[in-house]
């Protein structure tokens, strides 16, 4: 291997193994430019190149003296496996980190829902004991030293309050909306007027058009847009039947007087009469000449009943006769009706924006053949008799925008009818009557002796069929005075006056439904506040159609576009919940 130009290429190779093995690749310059190569297949797994060039002056070699030595080494596997290792380990310790850190606002998160749910729950109770509301959300402005004091428990000490009544319970579920009120209150003493959201009742498809409580007052029905009524156990929240054979909207309903059967109306002409111990099917029905708007039952007479519609009839019914009935005309649709409590006198009002009063016994009686059957309903043929007309009528309004509902107050006494009467206008006015001067003229029904107490106007009635409910207190004293709208009293301008507390007993409050959403409440007795907004209910998503109030207790329930019935009342315990 000495000498100038001599090559040796040295190849060896081992295939005997089927280890994985490497090329070792080696050359070998000496003197002027000898090469020696050198690759062999080694089973280490590795590539390797060497390659050595040696010049000099050995005794082998010619040229000057010197020896200079390359060599390169990558080894990849090894280097490779350590970065892996080394970055799945740092990945693996961030990864802890993060979840110890998310373990921690978890428990954070739940303790600020908690605290929030508390601070809500003391601030309500606080505004409602000091009469104080502050917007935007801040408790400490509304603590004074006449605060109560509140425990971590909930409970307020009395001895740091002169309220000796608790506040109403919070709804249980915190996610529900709040009533609110727009009246800000000035009183430092509880507004025992102040009604709360209970619960909601769910099942119908459609807008509840209608709700009525059963003068037991252990049920209530609701008649809806999709077809159906409902019969639901008031206190237990629960439904007890439906009812469904019209075939469309039902508009109405009304219960009979000891709360065993339903009378309904429907915009499918129609009229039916259910029991409840059968609510399967009907157990009466009549076709009449126009959509249905309204329905009763006589005060004094479970057999028979009475209907208004859009072919400006009233129209009357007695099961024990099917095949008679008795009708009276008017010149207008009769949106609602109202019998008094002698059974042959009933109000009406109609779609020219006028009340008026008929005798049941001159109406036109019709006799039908046995099995009588006609498309233009029962009472189509009134129109072949004279019509009797009205005995009074009176004109709610110079405009005569139509009365879409009429409601009356009611009493203790057995022969009198309710002191109050308010009516429902699409000229977005609520209109409240005193009645007691009636009883003194010659006709116990006339309309001429009523007085206007109020003309109230916060809700939205304009064009939609709204429809209201008076409630009177049980210890209501009816021989007050009423202060009207617009009258000043020197006693409004005393302040020890202004702290009255106001006794739910001793009131008479009217609630109303309302376009824009809400129900509203208002005084209307003998209080300085008569006449003015005690609250705004707040909860529906669409328009409440109607209200009513139980027959007994401050409960009120609402009905809404929004297919749902809400329920209402400022006492702490009332319904099983």
């Amino acid at each position: 291997m000495s000498g100038n130009g001599s090559n040796t290429s040295i190849t060896s190779s081992s295939t005997t193994s089927v280890t994985p093995s490497v090329v070792v690749s080696s050359t070998t310059n000496t003197g002027g430019g000898g090469n020696t190569t050198s690759n062999t297949l080694t089973p280490t797994g590795t590539s390797t190149t060497a390659t050595t060039n040696i010049s000099g002056s050995g005794s082998s070699s010619s040229g000057g003296g010197g020896t200079s030595i390359n060599s390169s080494s990558h080894i990849g596997s090894s280097s490779s496996t350590d970065y892996t290792k080394t970055h799945v380990e740092t990945l693996t310790k961030e990864l802890k980190q993060l979840k110890t850190k998310l373990d921690n606002y978890e428990r954070e998160n739940k303790d600020l829902k908690k605290s929030i749910y508390d601070l809500t729950a003391r601030y309500d109770m606080l505004v409602y004991q000091t009469g104080k509301s502050h917007k935007p959300f801040n408790i400490d402005a509304i603590f004074t030293s006449q605060t109560p004091e509140v425990s971590s428990s909930g409970s307020i000490d009395q001895s740091t309050t002169p309220v000796i009544v608790p506040p109403p319970t919070l709804v249980s579920d915190v996610n529900e909306e709040r009533v609110s009120s727009t009246q800000q209150r000035t009183s430092k003493k509880m507004d025992e007027r102040h009604f709360f959201y209970k619960f909601t009742l769910k099942g119908h498809n459609a807008s509840v058009y209608s709700v009525k409580f059963s003068p037991c007052g252990k049920m209530l029905a609701s008649a809806s847009f999709d077809k159906t009524l409902k019969i639901w156990d008031v206190f237990n929240q629960r439904e007890i039947s439906t009812l469904s054979e019209h075939n469309v909207n039902v508009s109405e309903v009304a219960w009979n007087n000891d709360s065993t059967e339903i009378l309904s109306g429907s915009y499918d002409k129609t009229v039916k009469l259910w029991d409840l111990q059968q609510p399967s099917k009907s157990i009466a029905s009549f076709n009449t000449s126009g959509f249905v708007l309204d329905v009763m039952f006589s005060p004094v007479d479970n057999n028979i009943f009475f209907a208004g519609n859009t072919q400006n009839h009233i129209i009357g019914f007695d099961k024990r006769t099917p095949n008679s009935i008795f009708v009276l005309e008017n010149d207008s649709f009769i949106n609602s009706l109202h019998i008094f409590k002698d059974g042959q006198h009933i109000l009406t009002g109609d779609s020219n924006g006028k009340l008026k009063v008929w005798d049941t016994r001159k109406s036109n009686k019709i006799t039908l053949p046995e099995g009588f059957h006609s498309d233009i309903g029962v009472d189509g043929m009134a129109g072949s008799k004279e019509s009797c007309p009205p005995i009074d009528t009176f004109d709610t309004s110079q405009e005569g925008r139509p009365i879409s509902g009429i409601t009356m107050s009611s009493t203790n006494s057995e022969g009198d009818d309710g002191r109050f009467l308010a009516v429902n206008s699409y000229d977005n006015v609520l209109r409240v009557y005193d009645r007691s001067k009636v009883s003194i003229v010659s006709h116990p029904y006339s309309l001429a002796p009523m007085k206007l107490l109020h003309s109230l106007t916060s809700h939205k009635n304009k064009n939609w069929p709204i429809k209201s409910s008076i409630f009177v207190g049980k210890d209501f004293n009816d021989g007050g005075n009423i202060k009207r709208s617009g009258e000043q009293t020197k006693s409004e301008e005393d302040d020890d006056d202004e702290n009255k507390c106001d006794d739910i007993n001793q009131s008479v409050l009217l609630a109303t439904g309302s376009a824009d959403y809400n129900a509203y409440l208002f005084d209307i007795g003998f209080t300085k506040q008569s006449g003015k907004v005690l609250q705004k209910l707040e909860g529906h998503t669409d328009r409440v159609y109607s209200v009513k109030f139980h027959p007994s207790e401050p409960i009120l329930a609402s009905c809404s576009a929004d297919s749902t019935i809400r329920l209402w009342t400022p006492k702490k315990k009332i319904f099983n919940q």
